[in-house]
């Protein structure tokens, strides 16, 4: 669970963190074979389902 983060929608603080895989990566605008991208993690409510934040996992590729 994440701690002190409270979900807008249905203000539960009831959150988990998700990996979205498959087609789901995040590639570079200039480059989109830089080293396949990087995935992406989000934190998510486990109540209503609600996506709180996404984020890169690795943001050095993007520099």
């Amino acid at each position: 669970m994440i701690e002190n983060k409270v979900c807008p929608k249905c203000r539960s603080k009831e959150i988990g963190q998700g990996k979205q895989i498959g087609h789901g990566k995040m590639l570079p605008v200039n480059n989109t074979f830089m080293s396949l991208g990087s995935n992406i993690v989000a934190d998510i409510c486990t109540e209503c389902g609600y996506i709180l934040e996404m984020r890169v996992e690795k943001p050095h590729k993007f520099k």
